[in-house]
């Protein structure tokens, strides 16, 4: 069974030395409960519940953002998310329930920053949970911003629903608080962690670095990325067949040395991953599912990928042999399905969510480095190559001339397309690819979606829209601050 490291958030029964348990904060006076370092870190783990709850990371989230995706197609309830036509009530309520629990999660961040200065601990001590807290307000925030736009900014605890208040922020100004928050926890964790899934600088360097490729300030993204590249604690896991995938996204792995930030499961009832079950059918050797996603070779990123690439059989797959041993194929309308998170049926799954990992540092580098110099450089191309070697089953830092990308005829525009590539087939199914896709711009988006599904993709379709809860309770936000087409 994987060991549990992080998040055994009720275990009432077990010892667990090194694993965090969850405390109700809410049920509790905070200023009687924080009186130790063991009180605040307990406390964190509030935030990480509600993140890796269904609502949010354990289903909604990466289930709303890989229907999303130019390669993905959805099936059921989730069938207008990849009509592109914007969302009906169902899902309006799960995007709903996405915004709940990530301010939830900032309110808890925002217990922890502002009772931990009256803790008595050392500066440092002081310093490592404060850059947590803030390093997990900007994850959240950086998860709002991108799919809802401008969202009121709340740095202080709200205990209240009278509380519930404030404008939607200008995008810059949610931008300006993530990078505030990531400065300082990049100087404030420490390099490693005990606890493994918690984050360390290298993981807030690295938060950086999406952001400010979000933000298309190449330099600062490159450099970023760089540092973490550098620091010479990451790699990437060598592989020789699909199978040894698992060494990276397996449901028995505790960590690798690809993990920089993970949101952490485990096979423990309760605390399994949910979104395994969308890829899965019910009678499938793997996690039981609906099979909810599923994908074709109309499509072109899948038509074109290379059958020598490893990532290819490890992500995708038409038949299974079910659980009274019939080989069985799936259906010719929908007939791939993805696989990567997989674990027995009988198990809770157990695979983590990898939200960032060594190879975005390389393809971060990259993309960044090259839209920087206004065209590939060798480190560009290099860090493009070495994730692309090990997707062919070569060791990642060794030159390979028949796999290997060159300068050669290489504009900035040509070299970033090879690159938004590379990140399709490398993070498949990892909740990013629309949110690269609507980095490049609505025309960009627009146009790849229409040439890989055939469909126009509606204004409305671009952001989620604002909850009516918080429209109801918020006295600063009104009817004329939804988003279009709401």
């Amino acid at each position: 069974m994987k060991k549990i490291i992080l998040f055994c958030l009720v275990l009432a029964a077990t010892a667990c030395s090194d694993v965090l348990q969850e405390v109700p904060v809410d049920r509790l006076s905070q200023e009687n409960f924080y009186r130790t370092k063991s009180d605040l870190l307990a406390g964190l783990n509030a935030v990480y519940a509600q993140v890796r709850g269904a609502n949010s990371y354990g289903t909604n989230y990466p289930a709303q953002l890989n229907g999303m995706a130019d390669y993905c197609i959805s099936r059921g309830t989730q069938i207008p998310v990849s009509e592109f036509k914007g969302l009906d009530g169902t899902n309006v309520g799960r995007t709903n329930g996405i915004w709940r629990d990530l301010f939830q999660s900032i309110n808890s961040a925002n217990i922890i920053i502002k009772l931990t200065p009256g803790v008595a601990l050392s500066e440092a001590d002081k310093n490592a949970v404060l850059g947590e807290a803030r390093f997990l307000r900007a994850f959240n925030y950086y998860n709002l911003v991108r799919n809802y736009g401008g969202v009121p900014l709340r740095t202080e605890p709200i205990t209240t629903a009278g509380e519930t208040s404030g404008k939607r922020a200008p995008i810059d100004e949610v931008y300006k608080l993530i990078a505030d928050d990531l400065l300082f926890a990049e100087t404030a964790l420490p390099s490693t962690q005990a606890e493994i899934g918690r984050p360390t600088r290298w993981a807030a360097k690295l938060l950086l670095a999406s952001m400010y490729l979000t933000r298309e300030n190449w330099t600062v993204a490159r450099d970023k990325a760089d540092e973490v590249i550098k620091s010479g604690l990451y790699s990437l896991v060598e592989v020789k067949t699909s199978d040894e995938f698992e060494k990276v996204f397996g449901a028995d792995l505790t960590t690798s040395p690809e993990e920089v930030f993970y949101i952490k499961y485990a096979r423990i009832a309760g605390q399994g991953w949910g979104y395994p079950s969308y890829q899965h059918p019910a009678d499938g050797p793997y996690t039981t599912g609906v099979r909810a996603h599923w994908t074709t070779t109309a499509i072109p990123l899948i038509k074109n990928w290379s059958d020598k690439d490893l990532r290819k059989d490890y992500n995708l797959y038409s038949s299974y042999i079910n659980r009274s041993g019939k080989l069985t194929t799936f259906p010719v309308a929908e007939p791939i399905c993805f696989r990567k998170y997989r674990d027995a049926p009988a198990n809770p799954p157990g695979n983590d969510f990898p939200f960032l990992r060594y190879a975005e540092a390389l393809l971060i580098s990259a993309e960044a480095g090259s839209q920087a110099a206004n065209g590939p450089t060798a480190a560009a191309v290099e860090n493009l190559n070495k994730v692309h070697r090990r997707a062919y089953g070569f060791p990642p830092n060794t030159p390979v001339p028949s796999v290997d990308f060159t300068l050669a005829g290489q504009t900035a525009a040509s070299f970033r397309d090879l690159v938004l590539t590379e990140r399709a087939y490398e993070f498949m199914m990892e909740a990013g690819r629309w949110l690269d896709l609507k980095r490049l711009g609505v025309d960009k988006l627009k146009a790849t979606i229409k040439a890989a599904r055939g469909k126009d993709v509606a204004d409305a379709h671009l952001l989620w829209p604002i909850p009516q809860q918080e429209i109801d309770n918020n006295p600063d936000i009104s009817i004329t601050d939804q988003n279009p087409g709401y």
